[in-house]
């Protein structure tokens, strides 16, 4: 059974299923997406202990006062996991965002972790250095050009634009929905920060990416998608080459196939899990 809960002192929000399994896993969710994101994968694992975070801005947790750079969702996870006390093996599954994130936080902190999984994602974005100054100048023109977020009248109407906009059911979409918006005075409005829409002004360069992804030490899987994938089987190949231990699967289904496709990713997930606890 899955229950809402948050964090006392980071407030982040996080579903949570309890078990005393021998490991948790502790999800992490692609951008402009929540915690919900992982109820069908959860559900292939009913006597697991699953932990599904709400970065900030999303979800359920609360907003930065700042805006929003990459580098502090690892220190979300270390602070949540911090507060969690699990004290039984981790093992990090992340999609998207996600999954560069946590990517990042195998690296940094390689003691923590047992496994890392990485859903459609591997390793952190990165700008060719000779880009630097342009794609700065780009991000802050960003920040004088956000606008305040428009309600809309029904929910249904969100429900439909996530399905369409992500290829996904309407029923994966109003998981997904439901925890991402809010009804004020007849009005439904997105809960997401607007500023999560804007880009960072700083990214990793090649080289630093390397040495992230270089520096994991954990065993890794990533599932990738087959059908219009996020990444290209040239950045697949490049991108792996540059982890010490890594096992890549191509799955049926898009972007968002934890939530297309559960029961084959919670299939690989089980067999790596059984490699290592």
């Amino acid at each position: 059974m899955l229950t809402n809960s948050s964090l006392p002192k980071s407030q982040l929000a996080y579903l949570e299923q309890t078990s005393d399994s021998p490991c948790c896993l502790v999800m992490l969710h692609g951008w402009m997406d929540n915690a919900a994101s992982f109820i069908p994968l959860i559900n292939q694992f009913p006597t697991s202990h699953c932990i599904a975070l709400d970065f900030p801005g999303h979800g359920l947790s609360p907003h930065r006062q700042a805006y929003y750079h990459f580098v502090d969702y690892v220190d979300d996870v270390f602070a949540a996991l911090a507060e969690l006390d699990l004290n039984k093996p981790i093992i990090l599954v992340g999609h998207s965002l996600g999954a560069l994130v946590a990517s990042c936080f195998a690296a940094a902190f390689p003691e923590i972790l047992i496994g890392l999984v990485s859903i459609d994602g591997i390793g952190p974005l990165s700008l060719a250095s000779s880009e630097t100054s342009s794609h700065m100048a780009k991000a802050i023109r960003q920040r004088q050009q956000l606008k305040p977020a428009k309600g809309f009248a029904e929910l249904e109407y969100a429900v439909k634009l996530r399905a369409n906009t992500n290829g996904i059911s309407q029923e994966n979409s109003r998981l997904l929905v439901e925890r991402a918006t809010i009804e004020r005075d007849g009005l439904w409005y997105w809960r997401h920060d607007e500023k999560l829409k804007l880009s960072s002004p700083l990214r990793f360069s090649e080289q630093q990416a390397k040495q992230i992804c270089q520096s994991i030490e954990s065993p890794c899987l990533l599932l990738a998608a087959c059908e219009h994938p996020l990444l290209t089987a040239e950045y697949i190949s490049l991108r792996q080459g540059w982890f010490n231990n890594i096992h890549t699967e191509m799955l049926s289904g898009g972007h968002h196939l934890h939530m297309q496709n559960p029961r084959a990713v919670a299939q690989r997930l089980q067999a790596f899990i059984e490699t290592i606890v």
